[in-house]
Parts: structure tokens; C-alpha cells; sequence
């Protein structure tokens, strides 16, 4: 019943948080420039105005989390652009469509030093139950819950899907790191007609104590909130990179979603490519240069998007 009440909750939020939200329109100005198409080198460009729009395929790659959430992430590191194996797919043909890969930079800020105080406190003061701040409201009567990095930085990708849409493209693949992987599953799951497809690369959102033996109750429950977010039974055309080795999501603590049918795993911990530091270890394994270039593994994904179109 709880998962269902949060689900409920969740889509009120996703449908209701509004553009005439100052921060968030701001936060979205400031975002713009770094948010533009990617060819198959890591070279910026323009589209061109006459392309045909329904044999396009546009691939949205937003970034894992990073930081505070009380600043703006800008994707101007190396962590936050889109990696080779995704731009790689620039241009490619996948039989009469044509893929064109797009940075997105969804690093919209979240909760203020006060609500953040006034969130966490609320929740530790109530044993740790979610269900104890899903009304709470700061002093504009706004929730608190509505105001968290995560459904922010979701809206700010439906807020993007939606102008593609607007322009007359229909073909939508969605792709993310991390954070970013996790809020396409949860995009994909409440709007399924919308977003063709994901492609997640170690989908995750609750920090690295999934790589602990006891987690606590507190991380346990926010997590599960979390998890609610997904409606797993409502996932299709999905495809998600793991490895063993992930503090953060593994191929083990992401059952939940490798029970669906219709969620594919591709399992990399047999990579031969070494894990960089600044790509987050195994985390980011899929995002170093020679995993786009070397790990047979990679090509998973095309035969993921010929399957699709």
C-alpha cells in the first residue's frame, strides 16, 4: 500500500511542479548552454533545420548526480558530459533512421540549506518514515518532497522531452549515467508512450551503502521510496550496464529491476578495460574511452536499438 501511496504522490509531483517556479527557471537559463548535440568525435554542432524528423532518432543523455544539491550542476567536468560510447552513435543508421546524440545538463538545484535542515530533521525525529515528510511544506506552502534534486532533475528531462516532441521529433531514446540513468527508468516507467526506450548506464540514486552488509534503516527506507518511483511493471525497451563491483548499484542489488522481462542487463564485469578514478571506478566503467572503443559488450547496444526501430 505504502509503495502505491508514494507512487501516487510522486506522479503529482512530476505533473505539478511548474515552470513559473523562479529558482527552477533560472536554474534552467543557466543550464541552456551547456545542453546541445554531440557528433561522433565529442564535437559540438547545430541540427540542421531540414532534417527529416521521423527517421531521426534522438538519443537524450542526462548525467549522474554530483556535489551539493543546493548548487547548480554545471556539466563543464569531465564526470557530467556525455561519455564516447553514447556521442560514438552520432550519426549512425539503424535502418532508415538516422541517430543524433544530445547532451542534456539537468543539474537543477534542490533543496535549500533550510529545507534540507528541516526535511532531514522532520525525518529522523519520525524514525526515519518517509510517510512523516511526504506532507511537509516549507513556509510558501510548497512540499518539501517537491523540492528534493530528484524530482526536479526529472522534470527538467520531461521538460526537454516535451520540446523535442513540440519540434515534431517522436523518436525518443533516453540514456543517463548513474543518477541520470535511474531518473530515465523512472521517466520511462510513468510515461511509457513518450520515451521509445533507455539505455542506463549503472542506474543509481542512493549513494554507495548498497555496497554495504548493513545498511541503515534510514537508507533503507529512503531507498525503497525511491525504488517506488519505478514502475517496474510498466518498464519496456529497456536496456541497463552493471557491474559486480559497483558500490553503488550492482547487477545483485538491482533485482528489482532484472526481474522484469522486459529490462535487459548486460552484465560488464568481465570488462578488460581498467576503472578510472575520475569516471567513479566501476561506477563509470561504460563511460571510459575504451570501453567505447574496445569491450565487445558495447555493440549490445546497437543490436538493443536495430530490436527497437
Amino acid at each position: 500500500m505504502r509503495i502505491f501511496i508514494y507512487s501516487i504522490v510522486f506522479s503529482m509531483l512530476l505533473n505539478s511542479y511548474s515552470l513559473s517556479d523562479t529558482r527552477l527557471e533560472k536554474d534552467l537559463k543557466k543550464l541552456s548552454k551547456y545542453n546541445f548535440f554531440v557528433g561522433n568525435e565529442g564535437n559540438r554542432y547545430d541540427l540542421d533545420h531540414n532534417i527529416d524528423k521521423d527517421k531521426t532518432i534522438i538519443l537524450i543523455y542526462s548525467h549522474g548526480s554530483g556535489g551539493s544539491e543546493k548548487k547548480l550542476q554545471k556539466c563543464n567536468k569531465s564526470w557530467w558530459q556525455i561519455p564516447p560510447i553514447v556521442y560514438q552513435l552520432d550519426g549512425v543508421k539503424i535502418k532508415d533512421f538516422t541517430i543524433k546524440t544530445y547532451q542534456l545538463c539537468k543539474g537543477a538545484r534542490g533543496f535549500s540549506q533550510k529545507d534540507g535542515d528541516l526535511f532531514w530533521d522532520t525525518y529522523d525525529k519520525n524514525n526515519q518514515d518517509v510517510n512523516s515528510v511526504l506532507d511537509l511544506k516549507d513556509e510558501n506552502g510548497i512540499l518539501l518532497i517537491q523540492k528534493w534534486e530528484g524530482p526536479i532533475q526529472e522534470k527538467v528531462i520531461k521538460l526537454k522531452i516535451d520540446e523535442f516532441k513540440q519540434r515534431g521529433f517522436n523518436n525518443i531514446v533516453l540514456s543517463g549515467h548513474s543518477a541520470g540513468g535511474w531518473d530515465s527508468l523512472v521517466l520511462k516507467s510513468n510515461f511509457p508512450s513518450e520515451i521509445d526506450g533507455v539505455i542506463a548506464f549503472h542506474p543509481a540514486r542512493s549513494g554507495k551503502f548498497a555496497g554495504t552488509k548493513k545498511p541503515h534503516k534510514g537508507w533503507i527506507n529512503w531507498r525503497n521510496y525511491k525504488i517506488s518511483m519505478i514502475k517496474v511493471d510498466k518498464l519496456e525497451n529497456v536496456l541497463v550496464f552493471s557491474h559486480e563491483k559497483d558500490k553503488y548499484e550492482n547487477p545483485k542489488t538491482s533485482k528489482f529491476l532484472s526481474d522484469s522481462k522486459n529490462v535487459r542487463f548486460v552484465d560488464v564485469s568481465d570488462t578488460n578495460c581498467k576503472k578510472k578514478l575520475k569516471t567513479g571506478g566501476w561506477h563509470g566503467i561504460t563511460l571510459t574511452k575504451c570501453f567505447a572503443d574496445k569491450d565487445p559488450k558495447r555493440k549490445e547496444i546497437i543490436k538493443y536499438l536495430e530490436k527497437l526501430f
